[in-house]
């Protein structure tokens, strides 16, 4: 007899599995509740509704993705490590197949703000590690900020070009080329 699910973590790793499976399409309450083996009743012990589930799930593909390249903020070198985030991020969505775009486009309207909300969490971590990379980059000429374009509106430009890259379908060799030739002290 299969175990029952009794943990929300439990949950997540089915939702994940599902997602990555037969995609976001096929996520919701009953989907779920089959694969945990439990009640459709008892999914609602831990989230209020599919678009709940789905949020989380999201959250927890994105600490999945995020959660590696973290690790290696102090040894890796500013353009490394956005390699190794596009990587990582490019990895997830071939994994979970088209997870960047359902961000808003599996969620009801009521939803749509605390989905944004959540989005805006895990980008800001993103961003934090960014910052943290190119801080600790000692390649890197600080010196390109200004008050036109400070750290901030930099690494909001990475994750702009990283996000559309992969979007598009394409590599992030054009934006590494370009990090390295504004940023690094040697280039």
């Amino acid at each position: 007899m299969k175990k029952t699910v009794i943990s929300r973590e439990e949950i997540l790793e089915a939702s994940k599995d599902i997602a990555a499976h037969s995609g976001f399409q096929a996520l919701n309450m009953r989907s779920t509740a089959k694969v945990c083996g439990i009640a459709v009743g008892s999914l609602y012990n831990y989230f209020e509704s599919k678009d709940d589930l789905v949020i989380a799930t999201i959250e927890a593909i994105w600490n999945e993705i995020i959660a590696e390249v973290e690790s290696t903020v102090p040894a890796a070198g500013f353009t490394e490590y956005v390699e190794m985030l596009y990587s990582r991020i490019k990895q997830g969505n071939e994994k979970y197949p088209h997870f960047i775009s359902v961000h808003s486009l599996s969620l009801a309207q009521s939803r749509r703000d605390k989905g944004r909300a959540a989005m805006n969490s895990y980008f800001e971590r993103i961003k934090s590690g960014l910052l943290c990379a190119l801080h600790t980059d000692k390649s890197i000429c600080l010196c390109f900020f200004n008050e036109k374009c400070g750290e901030n509106d930099f690494i909001n430009f990475v994750l702009s070009n990283i996000l559309s890259s992969l979007a598009k379908r394409e590599s992030c060799d054009v934006l590494l080329e370009i990090i390295k030739k504004v940023l690094n002290k040697n280039a």
